[in-house]
């Protein structure tokens, strides 16, 4: 629900957010990341867009967009894991998929993260939202179990996000999945006594919940807490980091009661409505409170449309969110991992601004670490590369990668340099048609290779005309395989080493 602040309230907040703002010479940082949410469904960056989002379109005119960015992965944990890391997930345990129900942290103890890096900066940090990245759920009798049946929610539940960096955290992990309970910090607020019911709405998974657990409150709460945790942060003089990482447009599509039939389209155009409203509350918070001007923002989302949209219901509508890019979530296909990303930093980046370099959420910890002025070690953020450059309207005059690596939810690796873009799949290596089975029945090659400057939407694969583009780009990746890393420095070790299934040199008799 939209936040009620009267005048003098607000006043007070502009006064002190000025305060803690002169106190600090960190800015605050604030990143959005919303949840199957492709670069078209901004109405700024396609206008066929067909569905409001305002404050997104404010956003973009205030900042710097680039426009060729791409998530880690092309599902979700694995590019959650890139954002906090600066490291591709695949160099975990994570080859292919997500982190499945009540599966252990994927972010190992060791591994520097985000939080953890701005938390020695002198930052407050807050995550509210979304987690799925893996918990040590508490057994009864003592140690964790994978059980639901055998876990203790009076217990601490262990390795989320205050495990990792975050001093506060506040969210009900996976919006789809059990448990359906809200988790503050590392306890459950409540003991799920209830059962939800498979398909209680589309894509929901039964098991414990809280009862009378309400999909349809969910955004609006995190949203409320984002807010209090803005104004709050105003009467400190610490900097504050706060990560948003939202649970919608994803599943359960579940709209507020303000915003049932506000877009007149579908219940899907609805609930991204209400996802462009949650940015434009943080966004009024931060103005209200005096601290717009400290504070750098970050918008981008963690892959592409899911097709649980209903693209073509919404095209009938003269919706068009699939309008430049083939393929969606999963997806190797750019429609799987291309998506919005913007900056708006007042008095470094200039307003409006849009960069065609190509880059990937993983560069987030690199950025923030020029940002506060803090020098990685050599085995953290090893695929990170800092856009610093960029924000400050000081491009380099090379590439910032040698090459991106994407990769789609059945673990097919893309590899991305300049206009090429090569894909080690027959289909689409996800969800949209063809798939992999299909593909191989069509006798489709092993590799695809596009010229996107010519063909961004995929149609024509040029492989077997570029033989040399094909073996210069394995090269890379084979490269960045076995260095574990693909940013200058040491190498480093990968889990399962340099050979699993997906990658195109993998031998099934090599159990490495």
């Amino acid at each position: 629900m939209p936040t009620k602040v009267s005048i003098s309230f607000a006043a007070c907040f502009v006064a002190l957010g000025s305060l803690a703002h002169a106190r600090s010479e960190q800015p605050n940082i604030v990143i959005i990341l919303a949840d199957d949410m492709g670069i078209d469904s901004v109405a700024a960056l396609n206008e066929k867009c067909g569905i409001g989002t305002p404050n997104l379109d404010r956003l973009v005119a205030q900042g710097l967009t680039f426009t060729d960015a791409h998530s880690g992965s092309a599902v979700c944990s694995p590019t959650r894991y890139g954002v906090l890391t600066g490291r591709y997930s695949w160099r975990t345990r994570l080859k292919r998929g997500i982190v499945g129900q009540w599966q252990p942290p994927l972010i190992a103890d060791e591994r520097l993260t985000l939080p953890e890096m701005l938390r020695d900066k002198g930052y407050a940090t807050a995550c509210i939202g979304k987690w799925h990245l893996g918990w040590n759920w508490p057994k009864r009798g003592g140690g964790f179990t994978t059980k639901p049946a055998e876990i203790d929610y009076q217990a601490p539940i262990q390795g989320g996000p205050t495990g990792h960096g975050f001093d506060y955290y506040l969210g009900d992990d996976v919006p789809n999945w059990p448990p359906f309970v809200w988790i503050e910090n590392d306890r459950a607020l409540a003991e799920p006594t209830a059962t939800m019911s498979a398909g209680a709405m589309e894509g929901v998974s039964a098991g414990p919940a809280t009862p009378g657990w309400q999909f349809d409150a969910v955004l609006p709460r995190l949203t409320e807490k984002c807010v209090e945790y803005i104004e709050a942060q105003a009467r400190t003089d610490k900097p504050f980091f706060l990560f948003f990482p939202m649970t919608s447009p994803h599943t359960p599509i579940a709209p507020s009661a303000d915003f049932r039939g506000k877009s007149k389209i579908s219940v899907y155009a609805d609930f991204l409505m209400e996802t462009d409203w949650a940015v434009g509350e943080v966004l009024r918070a931060l103005e209200r409170s005096g601290q717009a001007d400290g504070t750098l923002v970050i918008f981008t989302t963690d892959n592409g449309t899911s097709p649980k949209c209903d693209f073509e219901n919404l095209e009938q509508h003269q919706a068009y969110l699939r309008e430049h890019w083939r393929g969606w979530k999963a997806d190797a296909y750019e429609g799987g991992h291309r998506v919005p990303f913007v900056v708006r930093w007042p008095g470094v980046v200039a307003p409006g601004g849009r960069c065609t370099e190509v880059i990937s959420l993983v560069d987030l910890m690199a950025t923030v670490a020029g940002v506060v002025g803090c020098e990685l070690p050599a085995n953290a953020a090893e695929d990170s590369h800092s856009l610093l450059p960029y924000l400050r309207g000081q491009p380099p005059a090379e590439s910032l990668h040698e090459a991106v690596i994407c990769h789609s939810i059945s673990g097919h690796f893309v590899v991305r340099r300049g206009k090429w873009k090569l894909l080690f799949c027959r289909g689409s290596g996800g969800w949209s048609p063809p798939g992999e089975s299909e593909a191989g029945k069509l006798g489709l090659p092993p590799v695809q290779l596009y010229d996107l400057t010519v063909d961004p939407k995929e149609r024509t694969n040029v492989y077997a005309e570029n033989p040399e583009v094909v073996e210069e780009l394995t090269a890379i990746l084979r490269r960045f395989v076995e260095c574990g890393r693909s940013t200058p420095g040491p190498s480093q070790a990968n889990t399962g080493g340099i050979s699993w299934p997906g990658l195109p040199w993998h031998d099934p008799a090599d159990s490495r």
